[in-house]
């Protein structure tokens, strides 16, 4: 509420009492009446009565002229059966009809209670005001505040400063509140922010709450927070009863916990089963992603860098962290002159220049009372040695941190994922396995269990042929049973117990438990870490035309599946990775990061790689087979190995020329390579290999790509504003004026014959070129940036 609203409210009554008709106050009944001066009458248990008003005290004093009552102990105001207003203290005017109530004030209306020590009320216009705090009681909500307005007509109460209203399932706190004790509905006109009884906050400065469906409506820097996640828009409602949000333009989802950021502009959130969030409307995912790099070796190395080959520096001192020369034994004694200065913190340079006032500092570090002149060259053979010391400067804890991160740079960079609609939710990492195998079942049908169909039932046309037997009329009977143990009883086994072993256990030695130890820990450094089945897990669904852009890689797919658990983004149907000067394909890529980092890559059943180099957009570098394993190094393609007939086709360059001369095709059982400044620098063959080399002039055009060749620079998104699926639509077709249709060209048209100088007559010199033309232009890199794209916030 503004400053304005305020005066509106202030105005109000006395506005009303100008448009109103004057009415007397009448003394309706009293159990005692004493006049003590003109017109002024002292009453007891006195009853009056002003229009709809009632009032009705222990004793009070009637001036009659003025139209005026002070009324003392149990005094009460009624209007009409729901209306009752209570206090010890009266001052009621008659000509305003303002009534000033002191000392334990409350006002009942319906099944709302006010409470405070000042009020001011108005019977005509039924407003009461309280500056000195109170308190309200609605049913289960409470609210106080310093300053209050109550409209007992519409029933809306206007809370100012320090406003708290306490629910059963949150508490509200906020400058400014509008609440109708009818409807039980709360309204913000200024920071306000709400606590849940399940840890979670709301924060608004315009909006509203329901206390009775718990549903709220924000539409000013909103803020909701629950645990580790934010979520934030321009437009926010949450129902709390049944744990669904949605947030309108400018939508950001935030866990700390995952470290993930969702950005899009229209977003829902569920919190049954599994804390759904479903972004749509230019939905894109942020993942910080960090490049460790050291200094080159180029780079100039500062004076603190030999500190770093060590953990301590030489020479100094680990109390005064001050820098002392040092003396070998039996090496003469060296001198410093001068000390520390307490501001530059750096040691004066010694020499010829050094003041002879200044005190020396000893190799000890004590001052010294008389200060040697320094020798002559002659006294070297006397035995006196000058040498002068080098400058040196003061290392501090501030210099060791500055180089650090001189030695030691981390660069932070941002992987943006978009797709038309992203899902995200949170499971059990127990959960999490039983999808990851229905997963892999759905992709990965097993084709060797056979469906076996019944035999259709056999149908006789002539009676089949078969051969019968006719039982004995009586079988002989088995005498045997009667005679078991006609030859005596078999002899059992001798049993001889195995001989005892007594094992001799060595006793353990000091070197022993060491190297047991070691063993153990190493086993547990390299055993695999997996989390436990509780364990909370944030996995996220990217369906349709999924885009990655990252500054040095770039993919596509159509859809996309990210878990936090083992931060892998497994990308399925069609996808693809542009990076450096390298184009990889396959039907399933699985990108895993570590620490932050691009780790590797794999590629399956089928991967496809391809490389250009030097923006050679002719010849294609290209590699393929079953299954691929790449790794990263500095977020950069460094190796990958192919597995599986692996096939490839190499293009050899003049060194001096840079013109291509021969193409190397090769297939092996294994394949790998590694890269260099993007492009491929070494290469080796693996199982059964065959390399076959042939010149460029005597190849065909079929022989230079391999079976599954694909090449779409076009598709590589070119910045982070082209993940966007609003950036991606393709521009409609411009259509033809009402009544007009477009030409339509004739089977029997030919196109038209130019002639060009130095052609032949007759000669079509047009058509083939622009089929070569076109055929280049296809492989060139694609450079088409998009107009006026929708911007990304990082």
């Amino acid at each position: 509420m503004n400053k304005y609203g305020l005066i509106f409210l202030f105005l109000l009554p006395v506005v009303s009492v100008f448009g109103q008709k004057k009415s007397k106050v009448n003394l309706v009944s009293s159990t005692t009446a004493q006049g003590i001066g003109k017109n002024i009458w002292k009453v007891h248990n006195g009853v009056f009565q002003q229009d709809f008003s009632t009032l009705t005290s222990d004793s009070a004093i009637f001036y009659r002229d003025l139209n005026m009552v002070e009324a003392f102990g149990h005094v009460v105001i009624d209007q009409g059966d729901t209306l009752h207003v209570y206090s010890d203290k009266l001052n009621y005017n008659g000509n305003t009809k303002v009534a000033i109530l002191t000392d334990h004030v409350k006002m009942v209306d319906k099944d709302a209670t006010l409470t405070t020590n000042y009020f001011t009320y108005n019977t005509a216009t039924r407003i009461g005001i309280y500056t000195n705090n109170g308190k309200l009681v609605n049913k289960d909500n409470t609210l106080t505040s310093k300053n209050g307005y109550y409209f007992a007509k519409t029933r809306d109460e206007y809370f100012r400063y320090n406003v708290v209203c306490t629910t059963p399932d949150a508490v509200i706190k906020t400058d400014t509140l509008r609440y109708n004790s009818e409807t039980r509905i709360s309204y913000f006109y200024g920071p306000t922010h709400i606590y849940g009884k399940d840890k979670d906050v709301l924060y608004t400065e315009n909006g509203t709450y329901n206390t009775t469906t718990e549903q709220a409506y924000f539409g000013k820097k909103n803020l909701y927070t629950q645990a580790t996640k934010t979520l934030t828009g321009d437009s926010l409602f949450y129902d709390r009863l049944k744990g669904y949000g949605r947030a309108t333009k400018n939508v950001t989802f935030y866990d700390t916990e995952q470290k993930t950021t969702i950005k899009g502009d229209l977003g829902e959130y569920y919190k049954q089963p599994y804390e759904i969030m479903v972004m749509t409307q230019n939905p894109y995912m942020i993942i910080v992603t960090e490049d460790t790099t050291a200094n080159k070796p180029g780079d100039k190395k500062t004076a603190a860098d030999s500190l770093f080959k060590s953990r301590k520096p030489a020479g100094a001192d680990t109390v005064t962290k001050k820098i002392v020369p040092i003396v070998k034994p039996g090496a003469p004694k060296l001198t410093l002159q001068g000390i520390t200065d307490s501001v530059t913190k750096k040691l004066p340079n010694t020499g010829a220049n050094t003041p002879a006032k200044q005190p020396a500092l000893t190799s000890i570090g004590k001052p010294n009372p008389v200060a040697k002149k320094p020798a002559s060259p002659q006294n070297v053979s006397s035995g006196q040695v000058n040498v002068k010391p080098p400058v040196q400067k003061q290392t501090t804890l501030t210099d060791i941190k500055d180089t650090a991160k001189t030695i030691k740079k981390v660069k932070e960079d941002s992987l943006f994922f978009g797709a038309d609609t992203l899902q995200t939710r949170v499971l059990m990492f127990k959960d999490l396995k039983i999808l990851q195998e229905k997963q892999y079942q759905a992709s990965h049908p097993d084709t060797s269990v056979k469906v076996v169909k019944k035999a259709a039932p056999i149908v006789y046309t002539k009676p089949p042929k078969f051969l019968t037997i006719n039982p004995p009329e009586r079988w002989p009977k088995d005498t045997s049973l009667l005679h078991h143990d006609f030859f005596g009883k078999p002899n059992a086994p001798a049993h001889k117990a195995p001989p005892k072993v007594v094992k001799v256990i060595p006793k353990k030695t000091a070197a022993d438990s060491v190297r047991d130890k070691r063993k153990a820990d190493s086993l547990a450094l390299h055993a695999p870490k997996v989390l436990s089945d509780t364990a909370r897990v944030r996995i996220i669904y990217g369906y349709h035309n999924a885009r990655i852009f990252k500054s040095d890689l770039q993919a596509k797919a159509d859809s996309m599946f990210f878990s936090s658990s083992d931060s892998t983004i497994r990308l399925y149907v069609n996808p693809m990775i542009w990076t450096q000067g390298s184009q990889l394909s396959g039907d399933t890529i699985n990108l895993q990061m570590k620490n932050k980092k691009l780790d590797n890559l794999d590629m399956f059943p089928s991967a496809f790689i391809v490389n250009i180099e030097k923006k050679d957009s002719i010849h294609f570098n290209q590699a393929g087979g079953k299954m691929m394993h790449g790794t990263f190094k500095n977020n950069k393609l460094n190796a990958f190995l192919i597995t599986g007939n692996a096939e490839t086709i190499y293009f050899k360059r003049d060194t001096v020329k840079n013109v291509v001369t021969d193409m190397s095709r090769t297939v092996s059982g294994k394949f790998s390579a590694t890269f260099k400044n993007g492009q491929i620098n070494k290469f080796s063959l693996i199982e059964k290999e065959v390399s076959t080399a042939i010149p460029l002039a005597k190849t065909k055009q079929d022989d230079r790509t391999l079976k599954g060749f694909i090449w779409k620079p076009k598709e590589r998104p070119l910045s982070k504003e082209s993940i966007l699926f609003a950036n991606n639509k393709k521009p409609a077709a411009a259509k033809a004026p009402a009544g007009k249709t477009a030409p339509v060209a004739k089977k029997t048209d030919r196109p038209v014959l130019k002639k060009v100088a130095g052609s032949k007559p007759g000669r079509d010199t047009t058509a083939k070129p622009a089929v070569l033309k076109m055929k280049k232009d296809s492989m060139v890199k694609d450079t088409a940036v998009v107009k006026k794209p929708l911007a990304i916030k990082p």
